[in-house]
């Protein structure tokens, strides 16, 4: 059997109070507490901070890119107010950009900032549009028509699933072409999605109606996975299928989970921390769990903002219980 020791060539040291200052990667036996710990950026820790608003305050809009290079584009500032208002941004500003065709709220993206796909959008619409880093052209449109899902991959390879109302269908895309491929176990639509994943890699979690479970995709299938912490609606989510978040939610009872934030590795979910602000039906942007941006959404039924937070992934000790 592989031991500590075999490995590292030592034993975990023994210590009456936690060493400091601390290395990422160093484990140790706190015989004070009879507890093992270890300490490192791989423990789910970090904090968000306040970060740059983008110019036009609104929720359920859509959103492709990392947390440095993204594009967020459509939605709402009322029922009634739709936009079709493309902004990009460079790690440092918001620029605005060429507007989608149609003003819309409830589309989904997928892709990169400068090759993005946008899709579907209230009321169950089936037209699709292709960003080349300029402006925006229509593509094959939707087998299904959707809104409020989710998407992942390239424009080249991507993937939309859930959605209005309360959807399973998953479709993938070619560059050109939609394909009906398999459903998800459970319908359901305003979910977390690790949607820098790719056509063959990704995880939906949570979702209305309000629920906590989580599936992963191979290429070919959805399986279920362990369960968020929290059961969240109107909420969003970013990052691969390895290193995802769940963000914020709807504004919720009890209060607490319209903040609340949860990483997953692939595994597993652990509660991080929480939005400085209450927030639904945002935009998660991000490449993982280690950096990321939730940007626009409602602070209340009525009140759509254009304030962003930044997420930063630190260090913390864990601590380890026997079974």
């Amino acid at each position: 059997m592989t031991t500590y020791k075999g490995i590292k060539g030592y034993n975990i040291p023994s210590v009456a109070s936690d060493p400091s200052p601390l290395q990422a990667g160093q484990v140790w036996y706190n015989t004070a507490s009879a507890t093992m710990k270890a300490y490192g950026a791989s423990v789910p820790a970090g904090a968000w901070t306040s970060g740059t608003a983008f110019t036009t305050a609104r929720g359920y809009m859509a959103s492709a890119g990392t947390s440095t290079a993204a594009l967020i584009f459509g939605g709402q500032s009322t029922p009634s107010t739709w936009y079709t208002s493309t902004e990009t941004w460079n790690g440092s500003t918001w620029t605005e950009v060429g507007d989608l065709p149609t003003a819309l709220q409830g589309l989904i993206g997928l892709g990169t900032n400068t090759a993005a796909v946008s899709f579907g959008g209230y009321p169950s619409v089936t037209a699709a549009n292709k960003w080349d880093g300029t402006s925006w052209t229509t593509t094959g449109a939707i087998n299904t028509g959707r809104a409020w899902g989710s998407g992942a991959g390239s424009q080249t390879a991507g993937l939309g699933f859930g959605g209005n109302d309360y959807l399973a269908a998953t479709e993938t895309f070619n560059g050109s072409t939609w394909t009906s491929v398999n459903s998800l176990n459970t319908a359901r639509k305003e979910a977390a999605a690790a949607t820098q994943g790719t056509q063959t890699a990704t995880m939906y979690a949570g979702g209305e109606p309000r629920m906590n479970n989580s599936e992963t995709w191979d290429g070919t299938s959805w399986t279920e996975g362990n369960n968020m912490i929290e059961a969240r609606s109107g909420l969003t989510g970013c990052g691969i299928t390895t290193s995802a978040m769940a963000i914020g939610g709807d504004p919720p009872v009890p209060p607490s989970q319209g903040v609340n934030t949860e990483v997953y590795n692939g595994t597993c979910w652990s509660e991080v921390g929480n939005l400085a602000t209450p927030i639904g039906h945002a935009e998660g942007i991000g490449a993982s769990g280690a950096s990321a941006l939730n940007a626009g959404g409602t602070s209340s039924p009525s009140v759509y903002v254009n304030t962003v937070e930044e997420w930063t992934q630190g260090e913390a000790t864990q601590t380890f219980t026997a079974s």
